[in-house]
């Protein structure tokens, strides 16, 4: 059972989600200002009642979806009435052009902002103050259970506390050492001042330990309530990090006006414990990791994203699942692959304004296509060969035979397209507004598209060729859907080498610690982008002037600020009087051990069992001797180094 405090502990965090969502909604109706806009300030696109070709053609794309709900239905050229288009023709449809909901960039352009702004517009105080009281309910239920780890004094975190952990775990991204212990280290080569004069090394450790952020909180082993959490966690895998994830994105969606132009990809969080979600891509530089599926703008900037495999799609809930996770019926749409159900999800809150949306091969299909387009979106993207819906005329559809009886044979497609054609060669086919079109390269590249005119000009691109002597420039033409596709589809892996840079975060063997970290340097990396555009501006600078690291080491002065968790200042060993050559204190590791003038002088551990001096694992390199650290009990260090004056 619960006590008084954790009952408290749980009020708390309801209030905080109340109020949560009462100041979402505020902001919302503050920042649209009226009725009919999305999360991210979007207008809604049926503003007009005048009959048009391209509301009727919306009207026939709605209902061939609906028609075509299963994906065997799909298959085939005689479902989809596919027609090749000739040189020189005119179509009457055409995408239309993009509403901005304002400029595009940070919302807020108020003059003198600086670096903690922006990163707290992504990294809120609501969620500041969620992590606090999750961080203290977990240290006190986790040490009523274990009795060792009331060994060592516990004093509640705050607010002000956790913004200096987190600024000194920014700096420990940019000032890496292979071990924490070495942050703290008094040697020339290693060790960071600020995590010095900052934290002691182990009131640092101890939040790092408790940090927290799930409701549940500390779960004994065996309780009922660890049962009960187990059971929901099946349901949805990163419950855990799933508010910190959910709040992190909804404010970066409100922190800035969305563009024209969205990504769609999949990004690699590093992690190689034992944990069903991990997953193995051999293609990618992080081969181990969980996948986690994001929207982004072209620069990096990360909208919103979700691990794959956490929680199961809503057309594959209940509606009483759907209503526990708190998931509208709208979120449940009529598309048959579970790709093209990511893509809808996804830019749900972003559609309605005639945004493009780009995809890798995995996730365009034709299904897809129709469906965005009738929700005022458009879509483009490499398609496979074998997808479903591609035309197929002139070129029959083999059914392949597979071994072994009673085995229907294998439906593939062929390649629908002419081949061993010249370099820049390309042939379109169109169904209403969707567009095929195969683009010969160093290989043959099949592009779906409802983002171009079908009739657009080809327009020139330089390749590199190989001639006999050597490497040329070459120019060939190429579709206009495939110079966009190839100019802004690498934006979620321009978000990863933003975080790759400067990592935040330690290794842990806590799985969910992992993504948690990604969703810190997800906030950080968003703030810079949000500092980039608005420095640019103002300042009348280059984009590329504006550099990370400068607003990462701004950011840690003005989180960390005057807050300093130690109750002396730190002594450096070389500032004591009478050193002698190589006497100097290094960590000898554990297990620790009695510090020698400590039992001389009769300093007795607080609270201990029985009376025993002080432990430590600091020692003269020179004497072999323990000595309690300088920055903790000088004292101890200046009498070993008086002993050694008497010696010499």
């Amino acid at each position: 059972m619960a006590s008084g405090d954790d009952e408290e502990i749980e009020e708390d965090i309801e209030m905080y989600l109340r109020e949560a969502a009462v100041a979402e909604r505020a902001e919302a109706a503050g920042a649209n200002g009226t009725v009919g806009q999305n999360i991210a300030g979007e207008v809604d696109s049926d503003d007009s009642d005048d009959f048009d070709l391209y509301s009727v053609t919306k009207q026939v794309r709605g209902a061939r979806v609906g028609e075509f709900s299963r994906r065997n239905k799909a298959r085939g050229r005689a479902e989809r009435p596919w027609a090749s288009v000739s040189a020189g023709e005119v179509h009457p449809y055409k995408p239309q052009k993009f509403r901005a909901p304002g400029p595009v960039g940070p919302r807020r352009a108020e003059d003198n902002r600086n670096e903690l702004s922006f990163f707290l517009e992504v990294l809120d105080q609501y969620l500041i103050r969620y992590i606090v009281r999750c961080t203290n309910r977990y240290a006190r239920q986790r040490r009523r259970v274990f009795r060792k780890e009331r060994r060592s004094r516990w004093s509640p975190t705050s607010t002000t506390e956790l913004k200096a952990f987190l600024g000194c775990m920014i700096c420990a991204g940019y000032t890496y050492q292979p071990r924490l212990d070495l942050y703290w280290s008094d040697d020339d080569d290693v060790g960071c001042t600020l995590m010095k004069r900052t934290f002691p090394s182990h009131r640092f450790r101890q939040i790092l330990r408790y940090l927290h952020y799930s409701p549940e909180g500390f779960c004994p082993p065996g309780s009922e309530r660890l049962k009960s959490f187990k059971a929901r966690e099946k349901l949805d895998r990163v419950m855990k990090v799933r508010k910190v994830m959910e709040r992190v994105s909804r404010n970066s969606c409100r922190a800035r006006h969305v563009g024209e132009h969205l990504v769609v990809d999949e990004a690699t969080v590093a992690f190689r414990g034992r944990h069903s979600l991990r997953r193995y891509n051999p293609s990618k530089p992080t081969k181990y990791g969980y996948c986690l599926r994001a929207l982004a703008e072209t620069d990096g900037y990360i909208l919103s994203d979700e691990v794959c495999g956490g929680r199961a799609d809503p057309e594959d809930m209940s509606p009483d699942e759907r209503c526990m996770h708190g998931i509208g019926d709208e979120y449940v749409s009529p598309l048959d692959l579970k790709p093209a159900r990511v893509v809808n999800r996804l830019t749900m809150p972003f559609q309605g304004c005639y945004r493009t949306v780009y995809c890798d091969s995995y996730y365009t299909g034709v299904q897809l296509a129709d469906y965005l387009f009738t929700k005022d979106t458009y879509i483009v993207g490499t398609v496979r060969r074998n997808a479903s819906g591609l035309p197929t005329e002139g070129h029959p559809v083999p059914r392949k035979p597979r071994p072994g009886p009673g085995r229907p044979p294998l439906l593939k497609f062929p390649d629908p397209y002419p081949k061993s054609v010249p370099r820049g060669t390309s042939v379109r086919y169109h169904d209403g507004p969707v567009t095929v079109v195969k683009w010969q390269d160093t290989k043959s590249l099949i592009l779906l598209s409802t983002g171009t005119s079908v009739c657009a000009p080809d327009e020139l691109t330089t390749r590199r060729c190989k001639g006999p002597s050597g490497a040329t420039r070459l120019e060939v033409t190429c579709p206009a859907a495939m110079n966009m596709y190839n100019l802004h589809y690498k934006a979620v892996d321009t978000a990863d080498q933003l975080r790759a840079g400067y990592e935040f975060g330690r290794p842990s063997k806590k799985w969910h610690r992992q993504i948690f970290w990604y969703a810190m340097d997800k906030a950080v990396v968003n703030a810079f982008l949000n500092w980039k555009t608005y420095t640019a501006v103002r300042q009348d600078l280059p984009a590329h002037r504006v550099a990370q690291l400068s607003f990462r080491r701004a950011l840690v002065r003005q989180l960390i600020g005057n807050f300093s968790a130690r109750h002396r200042t730190p002594t450096a060993s070389v500032a004591l009087p009478g050193v002698i050559g190589n006497h100097r204190q290094i960590s000898q590791g554990k297990p620790t051990k009695a510090c020698r003038y400590c039992a001389k002088a009769g300093r007795h551990m607080p609270r201990a069992k029985r009376c025993r001096p002080f432990e430590t694992v600091y020692k003269c390199e020179m004497c072999n001797v323990s000595v309690c650290h300088v920055s903790l009990r000088p004292e101890c260090w200046r009498e070993h180094l008086q002993d050694m004056q008497g010696d010499a």
